[in-house]
């Protein structure tokens, strides 16, 4: 409860000014992926040096006062050491409300054990979101390999009989699966009997990155078709009728799609090097996963953010990326904290 209030009051208080400690993070704990997407190339990029759970440990240690940790990747589960990263997380972070992670679902069993033994540690509240672009052929063409969509049924599916674990479905909408929406429903529902979107599905654009997705070069998709795609998105999660948080902030993200999709530019002041930053498998603190500005590295400051949060270059950064001097995105990962934080544009 005091976790919970504690979030509630930096939410609150991000309206008026930059937060002293960031109360998100962005990890991603490696970009090693066994699939081959097409609107994603991470699986492309060249091995790198990825922070050790030692080091990883120290920095949730020496910074460890935030609320919400979404762990990603590439795929995490391809770190071995997946439950000793969110040992070190829940252990250290005493005010922390949610951990997440985004999986692709193809390990399946190496998932499930994960996640059970990461339910053993007893963390408040633990939202694992399994990728489903498409309906079984369309989500094997763009993840480019087969039988990449059963595999992630199956991890959904054995999600969902985990106690205390809170799985979704979620579908980038993108080049390859635009028109698709109710055919991947229709899909699901075939193998998951009672499924349903407003409960357990959420939706999101794709997006362009040069420091992350390096993807920069990819045409982006027609933008009325689109538009067209997230007024259905918004029609089936019956949006208007939702009271919980997550349609409050499927509705508040979906709705600002289309503004996005004009200039693309954020629909709303963005709060990164505020609300939340991004920290990547070598150390490196970005504001976001699609701004490529690297602002320094943990290793650097002796894997505490707190110095590096507070100097003059990242704070002047933190205020032209409120006043939209940044390539511009409108992804959940940021997009999120940037609506929670504009609650007198969302309500006057």
């Amino acid at each position: 409860m005091i976790a919970d209030i504690k979030l509630l009051n930096r939410l609150l208080l991000s309206n008026i000014i930059r937060l002293p400690f960031p109360y998100k993070l962005s990890f991603g704990v490696t970009y090693k992926c066994n699939l081959r997407c097409q609107m994603c190339f991470i699986w492309k990029k060249k091995g790198s040096p990825e922070l050790s759970a030692r080091e990883i440990d120290l920095f949730f240690k020496r910074s460890n006062d935030f609320s919400w940790v979404g762990l990603t990747g590439g795929e995490v589960f391809l770190r071995d050491d997946l439950p000793e990263i969110a040992e070190s997380i829940i252990a250290n972070c005493k005010n922390l409300c949610v951990l997440h992670f985004p999986t692709n679902g193809f390990l399946t069993d190496k998932i499930l054990g994960n996640t059970h033994a990461i339910i053993g540690l007893k963390p408040r509240r633990l939202f694992v979101t399994i990728s489903i672009d498409g309906p079984p052929h369309i989500h094997d063409k763009i993840r480019g390999r087969n039988g990449s969509w059963s595999r992630a049924m199956d991890t959904f599916k054995g999600l969902m009989k985990i106690k205390k674990v809170e799985p979704y479905l979620s579908m980038t909408l993108s080049h390859s699966n635009l028109g698709m929406i109710d055919e991947t429903i229709s899909s699901i529902k075939k193998v998951y009997k009672g499924f349903d979107p407003k409960e357990r599905m959420n939706f999101n654009i794709f997006q362009r990155s040069s420091h992350y997705f390096e993807n920069v070069d990819m045409e982006y998709p027609d933008v009325e078709l689109l538009k067209s795609n997230i007024r259905r998105a918004m029609e089936v999660l019956e949006l208007d009728k939702g009271t919980n948080i997550k349609s409050y902030l499927q509705k508040n993200y979906l709705t600002r799609c289309p503004q996005y999709l004009s200039d693309f530019r954020s629909p709303l002041p963005c709060k990164a090097l505020s609300a939340s930053c991004y920290l990547d498998p070598s150390g490196d603190i970005y504001p976001c996963g699609v701004y490529g500005k690297r602002i320094g590295n943990v290793k650097g400051y002796d894997f505490s953010l707190r110095e590096l949060w507070e100097k003059k270059e990242v704070k002047r950064l933190y205020h032209d990326c409120k006043r939209g001097n940044c390539p511009g995105c409108w992804t959940p990962c940021d997009a999120y904290q940037s609506i929670n934080a504009n609650l007198p544009k969302l309500f006057l």
